[in-house]
Protein backbone atom coordinates (compact mmCIF):
# COMPACT_ATOMS: atom_id res chain seq x y z
CA UNK A 1 0.00 0.00 0.00
CA UNK A 2 2.90 2.31 0.75
CA UNK A 3 4.42 1.47 -2.61
CA UNK A 4 1.11 2.36 -4.35
CA UNK A 5 0.92 5.65 -2.50
CA UNK A 6 4.52 6.32 -3.40
CA UNK A 7 3.82 5.68 -7.10
CA UNK A 8 0.74 7.90 -7.07
CA UNK A 9 2.70 10.65 -5.36
CA UNK A 10 5.52 10.24 -7.84
CA UNK A 11 3.08 10.47 -10.76
CA UNK A 12 1.63 13.64 -9.27
CA UNK A 13 5.06 15.19 -8.93
CA UNK A 14 5.90 14.27 -12.53
CA UNK A 15 2.57 15.68 -13.78
CA UNK A 16 3.09 18.91 -11.88
CA UNK A 17 6.63 19.14 -13.21
CA UNK A 18 5.37 18.67 -16.77
CA UNK A 19 2.63 21.27 -16.36
CA UNK A 20 4.96 23.80 -14.78
CA UNK A 21 7.95 23.30 -17.04
CA UNK A 22 6.58 21.95 -20.31
CA UNK A 23 3.02 23.19 -20.81
CA UNK A 24 3.30 26.50 -18.91
CA UNK A 25 4.93 28.40 -21.81
CA UNK A 26 2.10 27.31 -24.13
CA UNK A 27 -0.61 28.29 -21.65
CA UNK A 28 1.18 31.57 -20.87
CA UNK A 29 1.57 32.39 -24.55
CA UNK A 30 -2.10 31.58 -25.22
CA UNK A 31 -3.26 33.69 -22.29
CA UNK A 32 -1.00 36.55 -23.32
CA UNK A 33 -2.28 36.38 -26.91
CA UNK A 34 -5.91 36.39 -25.73
CA UNK A 35 -5.16 39.34 -23.49
CA UNK A 36 -3.42 41.17 -26.32
CA UNK A 37 -6.37 40.58 -28.66
CA UNK A 38 -8.79 41.85 -26.03
CA UNK A 39 -6.67 44.93 -25.40
CA UNK A 40 -6.40 45.58 -29.16
CA UNK A 41 -10.17 45.38 -29.58
CA UNK A 42 -10.67 47.75 -26.67
CA UNK A 43 -8.08 50.15 -28.10
CA UNK A 44 -9.73 50.07 -31.53
CA UNK A 45 -13.14 50.70 -29.99
CA UNK A 46 -11.74 53.61 -27.98
CA UNK A 47 -9.91 55.10 -30.98
CA UNK A 48 -13.02 54.70 -33.14
CA UNK A 49 -15.08 56.53 -30.53
CA UNK A 50 -12.52 59.34 -30.36
CA UNK A 51 -12.34 59.57 -34.17
CA UNK A 52 -16.12 59.71 -34.47
CA UNK A 53 -16.24 62.46 -31.85
CA UNK A 54 -13.60 64.48 -33.70
CA UNK A 55 -15.40 63.93 -37.00
CA UNK A 56 -18.71 65.07 -35.51
CA UNK A 57 -17.07 68.15 -34.01
CA UNK A 58 -15.39 69.04 -37.30
CA UNK A 59 -18.68 68.51 -39.16
CA UNK A 60 -20.49 70.79 -36.72
CA UNK A 61 -17.80 73.47 -37.02
CA UNK A 62 -17.81 73.27 -40.83
CA UNK A 63 -21.61 73.44 -40.86
CA UNK A 64 -21.52 76.47 -38.53
CA UNK A 65 -18.97 78.23 -40.74
CA UNK A 66 -21.02 77.50 -43.86
CA UNK A 67 -24.20 78.78 -42.27
CA UNK A 68 -22.47 81.91 -41.01
CA UNK A 69 -21.04 82.53 -44.48
CA UNK A 70 -24.50 82.11 -46.02
CA UNK A 71 -25.93 84.63 -43.54
CA UNK A 72 -23.14 87.06 -44.42
CA UNK A 73 -23.62 86.53 -48.16
CA UNK A 74 -27.39 87.02 -47.97
CA UNK A 75 -27.04 90.16 -45.84
CA UNK A 76 -24.51 91.67 -48.24
CA UNK A 77 -26.55 90.85 -51.35
CA UNK A 78 -29.67 92.33 -49.76
CA UNK A 79 -27.75 95.52 -49.02
CA UNK A 80 -26.54 95.73 -52.65
CA UNK A 81 -30.08 95.16 -53.92
CA UNK A 82 -31.30 97.94 -51.61
CA UNK A 83 -28.70 100.33 -53.04
CA UNK A 84 -29.84 99.52 -56.58
CA UNK A 85 -33.47 100.12 -55.55
CA UNK A 86 -32.54 103.50 -54.02
CA UNK A 87 -30.88 104.62 -57.27
CA UNK A 88 -33.90 103.55 -59.28
CA UNK A 89 -36.16 105.39 -56.85
CA UNK A 90 -34.07 108.57 -57.19
CA UNK A 91 -34.61 108.38 -60.94
CA UNK A 92 -38.35 108.05 -60.33
CA UNK A 93 -38.34 111.10 -58.07
CA UNK A 94 -36.42 113.11 -60.64
CA UNK A 95 -38.89 112.22 -63.41
CA UNK A 96 -41.81 113.88 -61.63
CA UNK A 97 -40.27 116.53 -59.35
CA UNK A 98 -37.82 118.00 -61.85
CA UNK A 99 -40.08 118.34 -64.85
CA UNK A 100 -41.35 121.19 -66.99
CA UNK A 101 -44.81 119.63 -67.23
CA UNK A 102 -47.65 121.70 -65.77
CA UNK A 103 -48.92 120.70 -62.36
CA UNK A 104 -52.01 118.50 -62.59
CA UNK A 105 -53.74 115.83 -60.56
CA UNK A 106 -51.91 113.04 -62.39
CA UNK A 107 -48.55 114.65 -61.67
CA UNK A 108 -49.47 115.21 -58.04
CA UNK A 109 -50.39 111.53 -57.72
CA UNK A 110 -47.14 110.55 -59.44
CA UNK A 111 -45.17 112.65 -56.98
CA UNK A 112 -46.97 111.02 -54.06
CA UNK A 113 -46.33 107.54 -55.46
CA UNK A 114 -42.65 108.21 -56.09
CA UNK A 115 -42.23 109.82 -52.67
CA UNK A 116 -43.79 106.77 -51.02
CA UNK A 117 -41.68 104.45 -53.16
CA UNK A 118 -38.53 106.24 -52.02
CA UNK A 119 -39.60 106.02 -48.38
CA UNK A 120 -40.05 102.28 -48.79
CA UNK A 121 -36.71 101.72 -50.50
CA UNK A 122 -35.02 103.95 -47.95
CA UNK A 123 -36.58 101.91 -45.15
CA UNK A 124 -35.45 98.69 -46.81
CA UNK A 125 -31.90 100.02 -47.03
CA UNK A 126 -31.96 100.93 -43.34
CA UNK A 127 -33.13 97.40 -42.46
CA UNK A 128 -30.43 95.89 -44.69
CA UNK A 129 -27.85 98.11 -42.98
CA UNK A 130 -29.02 96.94 -39.57
CA UNK A 131 -28.80 93.27 -40.57
CA UNK A 132 -25.36 93.82 -42.09
CA UNK A 133 -24.20 95.40 -38.83
CA UNK A 134 -25.14 92.23 -36.95
CA UNK A 135 -23.95 89.64 -39.47
CA UNK A 136 -21.02 91.28 -41.26
CA UNK A 137 -19.37 94.01 -39.23
CA UNK A 138 -18.76 97.69 -38.75
CA UNK A 139 -16.89 98.62 -41.95
CA UNK A 140 -19.66 97.62 -44.36
CA UNK A 141 -22.24 99.08 -42.00
CA UNK A 142 -20.44 102.43 -41.96
CA UNK A 143 -20.22 102.51 -45.76
CA UNK A 144 -23.92 101.69 -46.04
CA UNK A 145 -24.71 104.50 -43.61
CA UNK A 146 -22.68 106.96 -45.69
CA UNK A 147 -24.58 105.89 -48.82
CA UNK A 148 -27.89 106.16 -46.94
CA UNK A 149 -27.16 109.73 -45.88
CA UNK A 150 -26.02 110.81 -49.34
CA UNK A 151 -29.07 109.26 -51.03
CA UNK A 152 -31.42 110.96 -48.55
CA UNK A 153 -29.74 114.33 -49.19
CA UNK A 154 -30.10 113.90 -52.96
CA UNK A 155 -33.76 112.88 -52.58
CA UNK A 156 -34.52 116.04 -50.62
CA UNK A 157 -32.78 118.16 -53.27
CA UNK A 158 -34.76 116.47 -56.05
CA UNK A 159 -38.07 116.97 -54.25
CA UNK A 160 -37.14 120.65 -53.95
CA UNK A 161 -36.74 120.80 -57.74
CA UNK A 162 -32.93 120.50 -57.87
CA UNK A 163 -31.91 118.01 -60.58
CA UNK A 164 -28.16 118.64 -60.44
CA UNK A 165 -27.60 115.02 -59.40
CA UNK A 166 -28.75 113.88 -62.84
CA UNK A 167 -27.46 116.81 -64.85
CA UNK A 168 -23.73 116.67 -64.17
CA UNK A 169 -21.01 114.08 -63.54
CA UNK A 170 -20.02 116.00 -60.42
CA UNK A 171 -23.55 115.66 -59.11
CA UNK A 172 -23.42 111.88 -59.36
CA UNK A 173 -19.84 111.40 -58.21
CA UNK A 174 -20.58 111.72 -54.49
CA UNK A 175 -23.13 108.92 -54.54
CA UNK A 176 -20.94 106.88 -56.90
CA UNK A 177 -18.05 107.13 -54.42
CA UNK A 178 -20.32 105.93 -51.62
CA UNK A 179 -21.54 103.07 -53.82
CA UNK A 180 -17.98 102.02 -54.64
CA UNK A 181 -17.04 102.02 -50.98
CA UNK A 182 -19.90 99.59 -50.26
CA UNK A 183 -18.96 97.38 -53.22
CA UNK A 184 -15.30 97.20 -52.19
CA UNK A 185 -16.20 96.25 -48.63
CA UNK A 186 -18.77 93.72 -49.86
CA UNK A 187 -16.17 92.05 -52.09
CA UNK A 188 -13.70 92.01 -49.21
CA UNK A 189 -16.21 90.35 -46.90
CA UNK A 190 -17.16 87.76 -49.54
CA UNK A 191 -13.54 87.04 -50.46
CA UNK A 192 -13.97 88.32 -54.03
CA UNK A 193 -10.86 90.05 -55.45
CA UNK A 194 -11.32 93.70 -56.36
CA UNK A 195 -11.03 93.74 -60.15
CA UNK A 196 -10.78 97.51 -60.32
CA UNK A 197 -13.90 97.79 -62.48
CA UNK A 198 -15.96 99.97 -60.17
CA UNK A 199 -18.02 102.84 -61.50
CA UNK A 200 -16.46 106.31 -61.51
CA UNK A 201 -19.82 108.09 -61.63
CA UNK A 202 -23.51 107.38 -61.93
CA UNK A 203 -23.87 109.39 -65.13
CA UNK A 204 -24.99 106.41 -67.18
CA UNK A 205 -27.40 105.05 -64.62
Amino acid sequence: MNVLNLLVGLNSVVLIFLVVNVFKPFFGSYAAKKGENLATKEDIAQLTKIAEGIKAKISDEVWDRQEQWKLKRDAILEAIRSIAAIKESLAGLNSCFCTSLPECEALKQKKTDERNAFKETNSNLWCAKFVAEIVVGTDLNENLYQFYQEAAKIAVEIMNGDSSYFNSPEGKKALADKTNAVIREARKELGIPDRGDLITSDINY
